[in-house]
């Protein structure tokens, strides 16, 4: 929650009437919030189940009837104390867009939640981070190669094209030193890096991310609400990552833009040593991509012990199926000369079941039915 996100892009504005009444809370739960009397503040709606919600810091509420939104349409409101409680009143985005454009010489005000420090967040952004879903496709979209072509020209800073550029990977020629350098950008180690005086020479997304918002200014205020949902993501699985580390896991997300092919996602992961466990336990890559010829892809190998590795790989395509079956003995080759043995190896001709490997977010429920 941030009184200076973009606002909303104005093709989809909802008109706001006085009729609507407003969304009633009470003095705790807003102080749980964080909220200021006379804020303006943004949530966004989601679909849960057949419902419509409105997800706020973390929160999902109801909204007023009478109203049409679709999920992930921004919903702008502006927070009122009252004697019986708080009020969160719907307003036009054009409006609020006039209110955040004022000078705020408020002495608590903090600098907006997004440019904050990791370590530096506040007690609202933080929850709202810890209760997020797991990364959207929001980022995945914003890395296409089209996508990603299209706003740095409408951003118009030669400096900021030739960072992206450097960013992204090349399918068919990646590297283990290029592979550790685009996690090493990918913004999940930034404040870190910071905090230990360590400056990088390689481009960092979440950095290059804030640079095109600014670049961009209310030329592109969609475009703008998108890119500020991928850096709400980063920061969520930093936020994982730590509760992981503190649960003696060892757990992160992130997104590897490619020039020459749709992004990455890749997950790792490693479960805690249980008590009396003498080996490691397991450590496991996912890895998600929709290739322009192979269609979609997912991969998940496992590490057992020190050379030994477990592989699934799910296709949607038959042909791309078909392919890596015939290939398992280049596979095999290819990793023998790495000193790894391929234990098991199976190919799915179908999407990935929807289960997670790791820790689910607080209050996530798993469907385990078949």
């Amino acid at each position: 929650m941030s009184g200076t996100e973009p606002i909303a892009q104005t093709g989809r504005i909802h008109p706001i009437t006085t009729e609507i009444r407003p969304l009633q809370m009470e003095a705790t739960q807003a102080r749980a919030m964080g909220l200021r009397d006379g804020q303006i503040i943004q949530g966004s709606m989601e679909l849960r189940g057949e419902s419509l919600k409105l997800l706020l810091n973390g929160q999902l509420l109801d909204l007023p009837p009478g109203l049409r939104f679709r999920p992930g349409d921004p919903v702008w409101l502006k927070a009122q104390s009252r004697p019986e409680g708080w009020w969160l009143r719907l307003i036009d985005p054009r409006r609020a867009a006039m209110a955040l454009k004022q000078p705020q010489t408020t002495p608590t005000q903090t600098p907006p939640a997004a440019e904050q420090p990791t370590a530096n967040l506040t007690t609202s952004r933080l929850q709202a981070l810890i209760l997020r879903p797991p990364m959207s496709p929001t980022l995945m979209s914003l890395f296409e190669p089209k996508e990603i072509a299209a706003l740095l020209r409408s951003a118009g800073n030669q400096s900021l094209v030739s960072s992206f550029l450097r960013m992204r990977l090349s399918m068919g020629s990646v590297t283990a030193g290029a592979l550790q350098s685009a996690v090493q950008g990918s913004g999940l180690w930034l404040e870190s890096m910071l905090a230990r005086g360590q400056a990088s020479s390689l481009p960092d997304t979440k950095t290059l991310l804030r640079r095109l918002i600014r670049a961009l200014g209310e030329r592109d205020l969609p475009h703008a609400v998108s890119l500020q949902r991928a850096i709400d993501d980063i920061e969520a699985a930093q936020v994982e990552s730590l509760s992981a580390q503190a649960r003696g896991e060892l757990a992160f997300a992130l997104v590897i833009p490619f020039a020459n092919a749709n992004p990455v996602f890749i997950e790792f992961f490693r479960p805690a040593r249980r008590r009396n466990q003498k080996e490691a336990p397991p450590f496991t890559v996912n890895i998600h991509t929709d290739h322009h010829l192979m269609g979609e892809i997912w991969l998940k190998m496992s590490l057992l012990g020190k050379s030994q590795i477990d592989l699934i790989v799910w296709a949607i395509k038959p042909e791309t199926a078909a392919r890596a079956k015939k290939n398992v003995a280049e596979l095999t080759n290819a990793l023998r000369e790495s000193g790894l043995g391929l234990n098991t190896f199976r190919v799915f001709n179908s999407a990935r079941p929807s289960v997670p490997t790791g820790s689910s977010p607080p209050g996530a429920m798993l469907d385990i039915q078949a």
